[in-house]
């Protein structure tokens, strides 16, 4: 446990993309379980994990996540926010760690189990060297690496239950758990839809409300990803995060050929590159994020929205010396904070400047510098 507070806070990984009735029995049932009184969430901002823009701005999904249980949202840093599971990991745990009086770490799995996510976390870090070397001969002979990963940790050894490594908020589980360092873990199973209802199913409904907003916005993100890989060198193009392996090469040539977006994802993804892994090089590819700035990535808290009780926490781990992170209400303050954080900064900034574009919103009013954090006054919704 990390805190002295006779109150005890949880910390929540999401995307919100929308915030919906799953989210909310995460948060309340895991409030009940834990007997905490305050929820932090460290949210991604303008792009989701999958490479695509998120349906609505991080303000808005942030206002909802208050309004839905959350006391203090936070802006998970882009470079980790569109990075494979092991960087989106990386970067949520340690910006939750850094407040420094959090708990617990919260979060959903298919499998609901945590001891059963222990043993495998601890068998892939047992064997991770020799899980690494076979999986690089399997991807070598045309396998995608969770499937390389899989067929390697059978190989040394069969009773190894891999379904684990199947589902993929197991596998951010794994992830989150090998990161996680004072936190407590913690896990509510993933079933169905219903009350539990799935991020992908409301993503449908949207599109059925909303074709045309949608449809314009995937236009527009492909014409801006399409202008940028143009412009690119095939240098600049091999530093790209995502692009090795000749997947930079092959993304290029189909380029030409692509009629839109999905057109585009589905020529370049093979049985080796994902169209996960496919779609997340292209946002790379729109951001300019190399694997130099990954590979040195800092992070730090930016606060997005909260209430009452989210500022009340905040200012007690400032005052009590626990925060080992910059804490930023505006990033136009950030020279001040830490200088040597701008490169990745100016990368939150850019993102969301280009997502405004995407989505037709005024550019100055949705600029980081102009945007002040959401304040929720009142209490979340039941």
């Amino acid at each position: 446990m990390t805190s002295n507070s006779a109150h005890k806070a949880m910390g929540i990984v999401a995307e919100y993309n929308p915030f919906h009735q799953g989210h909310r029995f995460l948060i309340e049932e895991s409030r009940r379980a834990l007997g905490v009184d305050i929820c932090v969430s460290v949210m991604s901002g303008p792009f989701s994990q999958r490479g695509y823009p998120c349906l609505y701005d991080k303000w808005t999904r942030a206002e909802a996540a208050v309004r839905g249980g959350v006391d203090l949202v936070v802006e998970l840093p882009v470079i980790y926010a569109t990075g494979n599971a092991e960087v989106f990991a990386k970067g949520a745990v340690s910006v939750l760690e850094g407040f420094g009086g959090i708990d617990y770490l919260v979060f959903g799995s298919e499998c609901g189990d945590l001891e059963s996510l222990r043993r495998t976390k601890q068998f892939l870090s047992d064997h991770d060297d020799e899980i690494n070397q076979m999986a690089a001969r399997l991807q070598r002979k045309g396998e995608s690496f969770p499937k390389a990963r899989e067929h390697a940790c059978t190989a040394i050894d069969p009773a190894f239950d891999s379904s684990l490594l199947r589902e993929p908020n197991n596998i951010l589980a794994l992830s989150y758990m090998k990161w996680t360092d004072r936190m407590e873990p913690f896990t509510i199973k993933r079933t169905g839809e219903g009350y539990h209802e799935t991020g992908s199913v409301l993503r449908e409904q949207v599109f059925q409300r909303e074709p045309n907003r949608l449809r314009r916005m995937e236009t527009a993100y492909f014409d801006l990803v399409r202008l940028c890989l143009l412009r690119m060198s095939e240098e600049e193009l091999s530093c790209i995060a995502g692009a090795e392996g000749g997947l930079g090469n092959k993304l290029r040539k189909e380029l030409i050929h692509a009629a839109d977006l999905e057109d585009l994802i589905e020529r370049t993804k093979s049985k080796v590159y994902t169209r996960t892994r496919v779609s997340r090089l292209l946002n790379h590819v729109l951001l300019g994020i190399t694997n130099r700035l990954t590979e040195n990535a800092a992070p730090y808290i930016r606060i997005l929205g909260f209430n009452r009780r989210g500022a009340s926490f905040l200012k007690s781990c400032i005052q009590r010396e626990l925060v080992s992170l910059p804490v930023l209400t505006n990033p136009k303050k950030a020279k001040e904070k830490d200088p040597t954080l701008l490169p990745w900064i100016e990368k939150d900034i850019l993102a969301t400047q280009l997502y405004a574009l995407i989505t037709e919103q005024d550019l100055y009013r949705n600029h980081d510098f102009v945007h002040s954090p959401i304040i929720v006054e009142e209490e979340p919704t039941k």
